[in-house]
């Protein structure tokens, strides 16, 4: 099941999350970088998560190269294997995992561009390297938007619509069947309604 939003609209909002979330970023000052922006992390502690994220990102990538395009750890997972990436990565400070997430992220976009159609595996199931990218980019945007709150500030992507048609393509496909098929369908009209909000609420934020 292709997406309905071409590559170069997702690596765009792909781009786009990362580009912000840094900017967000550099908007702290120290007592910022202290304060809780995501659940029970702080500031530095989702830069940290977000460095994590995009790290495997980079594995599940080089395992779909490798011919293998299994989930690396199943959904039920995320939890212990977020908290170990995060051990892994130590004290790091905020800024300095920022830039290290760009960096990161920056050559990962670049690898997306010639292995878009490959198959990919991630922990909800096997799509291509294509579709994830939409829900990766979902994952800066709201990243982005829980920096920004934690700083009194606002984060809305530049085109929502497409950021959500994007991502329920993905979560179509890995559904697959009837499930799939009804995601698919009702996809377009959630996009035209809120989808921002929508997106978020169903991320858990308020």
């Amino acid at each position: 099941m292709p997406s309905r939003v071409p590559a170069a609209e997702v690596l765009a909002l792909f781009n786009e999350g990362v580009d912000a979330f840094c900017a967000e970023a550099a908007r702290l000052d120290d007592a910022g970088w202290a304060r809780l922006a995501c659940g029970e992390w702080t500031a530095t502690q989702l830069a940290r998560h977000v460095l994590s994220v995009i790290g495997w990102y980079h594995d599940w990538l080089n395992r779909a190269e490798a011919g293998d395009a299994s989930p690396a750890f199943p959904i039920e997972e995320l939890d212990q294997h977020t908290a170990r990436s995060l051990e892994q990565i130590g004290d790091m400070a905020g800024p300095d995992a920022t830039e290290r997430f760009r960096e990161r992220a920056v050559l990962y976009a670049g690898r997306l561009v010639d292995h878009w159609n490959l198959p990919y595996g991630y922990p909800r199931g096997t799509v291509t390297a294509g579709l994830h990218a939409g829900v990766a980019a979902v994952e800066w945007h709201a990243h982005t938007w829980d920096l920004a709150r934690s700083n009194g500030r606002d984060h809305v992507p530049s085109r929502p619509d497409r950021l959500f048609l994007a991502a329920a393509d993905c979560q179509a496909a890995v559904a697959g069947g009837l499930k799939g098929a009804a995601l698919d369908k009702l996809a377009p009209l959630g996009a035209r309604r809120e989808p921002w909000r929508e997106l978020l609420k169903r991320l858990g934020r308020a």
